[in-house]
């Protein structure tokens, strides 16, 4: 139960975590950027059966966390659209990957995003960034007596196990967030807005937390209150082999494998994945066919050429900002190769998005999507110029200048995920053609901007690009041919 809604003050010297409006100027683009704490209780649940079955382990637990909202100035501009977003929590910094992809396309079309922290491993950084704003967080673990069992304790669960707080009390934190979002109440922070339709989306780990609280929560009776908590679902990156526990007292235990997936989607549910789930996240191993069954309207697009992090949505969103570097957490690529992995997903992303609004509004689901090609090994074939094979592409795949990796070599150590590494699978990097190569191929950049202008034409009409976005696509890619020596 969701007991007070608090909008944080914004100034010039207290302002919020990775802030939007300081990366992208949103009131310069007709978007405002608040923040709000969100208190209440929620309880913890317990697994009650392998396939996903949960019951309350312990009731009315207190919490105060943390929303974003971004939204149209103008209230009659908004779209009906409500995204929210499960905030990426992986490296301990709030994360809003969803946004960081999305937000071109939902600023130009009138969108509402709400951002809801979703693990209380990332506070620490957030009150090292500002004590006095993010202080009052808390998601205190209402049994901090029951102590972590022997195995957990070797194993370290996710690396966050810590007696201080619980990370189940989000689930009930989410569905209280999206009927409050529904309602009329004087608290919701949207309620002048138009709200036909409140979607959920999550990157990577959050991904995983989305299939949780679909095969586990959603459609409890309890949960639905006899309709839907969510009329859609899109998630980015999730990785199938990452199972999500409903309590810290259960990371580590072993899962049934249809809890690293979705089981179950009366609403439309698009996931979109990069090279990096395809292959080294191992995706294939639970891969599921796209349905249109009442029971599971699924789509799934394998973006080719793309890896887990990118260095637009990893590195460059961020802008150096000077506040990161403060609190010693600014992204950066790490890799040993030249340039990171820049495969433009985003504009596939928007795509993406747009095709989910419309299966929901229209009951007409998007066409489907070529899967990327994998070996007996279950690793992405590769084509004669070293790029995958199959998948969702653009032109700079099917009229490549250089080719696309999912995975970096790096310095033993930095991967955070396993230090004793020398890869990093979670930003790739790309290699330029030779110029002699590229010109062989293409002969002139005039000719290659036609070839890519067709090529791109034909994504808009399967709807993969959205129009908007095809000149910016064709764009990136005569400019990456003409950096790489065409002429």
């Amino acid at each position: 139960m969701i007991t007070r809604l608090e909008e944080i003050p914004v100034t010039k010297e207290s302002y919020p975590f990775a802030s939007a409006e300081r990366y992208l100027k949103l009131s310069e683009r007709g978007y405002v950027e608040k923040e709000y704490y969100m208190c209440g209780t929620a309880n913890v649940y317990e697994t009650a059966d392998e396939r996903g079955g949960v019951r309350v382990r312990t009731a009315d637990a207190p919490y105060t966390n943390r929303i974003i909202v971004r939204a149209p100035q103008d209230t009659a501009k908004c779209s009906g659209n409500v995204v929210v977003e499960i905030i990426n929590p992986t490296s301990f910094m709030e994360i809003d990957r969803m946004w960081i992809l999305g937000w071109k396309k939902f600023v130009r079309d009138g969108d509402i995003y709400v951002g809801i922290t979703s693990k209380p491993n990332t506070i620490a950084k957030m009150v090292e960034f500002d004590e006095k704003r993010y202080g009052c967080l808390s998601w205190a673990n209402p049994t901090p007596d029951v102590p972590f069992s022997e195995r957990l304790q070797a194993t370290g669960g996710l690396g966050d196990l810590n007696h201080d707080y619980e990370t189940g009390l989000f689930w009930d934190m989410l569905t209280d967030l999206a009927w409050l979002l529904r309602g009329d109440e004087e608290q919701n922070p949207i309620r002048e807005y138009k709200r036909e339709y409140v979607y959920l989306t999550g990157w990577s780990q959050s991904g995983s937390y989305l299939f949780r609280y679909l095969n586990s929560f959603a459609y409890r009776p309890e949960v639905a209150r006899g309709a839907c908590v969510f009329d859609g679902y899109l998630s980015g990156g999730g990785v199938h082999s990452l199972g999500i526990p409903v309590n810290q007292y259960e990371c580590r235990d072993p899962y049934h494998y249809s809890l690293t997936r979705v089981e179950k989607a009366r609403e439309p549910f698009i996931a979109v994945q990069t090279e990096s789930e395809n292959g080294r996240m191992e995706a294939w191993r639970i891969a599921q066919q796209d349905s249109d069954d009442p029971e599971f309207l699924f789509r799934q697009y394998d973006v080719t050429g793309a890896s887990h992090d990118t260095s637009y949505s990893y590195v460059d969103y961020y802008q150096n900002d000077p506040d990161l570097v403060r609190i010693n957490h600014l992204p950066f690529y790490m890799g040993k190769n030249e340039e990171g992995n820049d495969y433009p997903s985003q504009i596939l992303f928007a795509a993406a998005f747009r095709n989910l609004f419309t299966w929901v509004r229209t009951g007409a689901a998007p066409v489907h999507c070529d899967r990327i090609a994998i070996d007996s090994d279950g690793e992405n074939k590769k084509d004669a110029f070293g790029n995958t094979i199959g998948g969702l592409r653009t032109c700079l795949l099917d009229y490549p200048t250089g080719r696309y990796s999912n995975t970096s070599d790096i310095e033993k150590g930095q991967n955070f995920l396993d230090p004793e590494s020398e890869k990093e699978g979670l930003l790739g990097y790309q290699q330029a053609f030779s110029k002699e190569m590229i010109k062989e191929l293409y002969g002139t950049l005039a000719h290659y901007r036609e070839m890519a202008e067709k090529n791109t034409k034909e994504q808009v009409t399967k709807g993969f690009v959205c129009r908007e976005d095809a000149a910016e696509l064709v764009e990136i890619a005569v400019q990456l041919a003409k950096k790489r020596g065409l002429e």
